[in-house]
């Protein structure tokens, strides 16, 4: 078994700061108390399916499409709402609700954003996923 790292090293202060960005909502604890698999796929589904919100924003933004762009907030807010991620999902709301004279660099910016949300939020819940892995190594040896 691994020690942990002294509470003063720079991976205990990156573990800290990640946590700080994401911890798993008390419904997702309470609904799997004993199965972890449960909280890394449900992580790893919400990964994936806000990358390709995130995407097909990009191009809507590209093709001036506020209606699209307005739909694929409207569906990473729910996910990010679900799974904890409150930050992004704020940011996704903003993103669906903005009046329809929002200059496009406006959008961009609020799409830019909520890509380095996402980016923070998917590190710290990698890391989480990460710890999971590594505890359910150890309890098998």
């Amino acid at each position: 078994m691994n020690p942990s790292p002294p509470s003063n090293s720079p991976a205990a202060e990156r573990s800290q700061t990640l946590e700080a960005k994401w911890k798993p909502p008390a419904w997702l604890l309470e609904i799997a108390p004993d199965d972890d698999s449960l909280i890394v796929e449900l992580i790893d589904v919400f990964k994936m399916a806000t990358e390709t919100s995130l995407q097909k924003m990009r191009i809507a933004l590209g093709a001036v499409d506020v209606p699209r762009l307005r739909t694929e907030a409207h569906r990473a807010k729910g996910g990010a709402k679900q799974i904890g991620a409150d930050a992004l999902a704020e940011v996704c709301q903003a993103l669906e609700c903005a009046p329809s004279l929002t200059p496009v660099s406006r959008l961009a910016e609020l799409v830019d954003r909520g890509q380095e949300l996402f980016d923070e939020t998917g590190s710290a819940m990698t890391s989480y996923s990460n710890g999971i892995k590594v505890r359910t190594a150890e309890h098998r040896s």
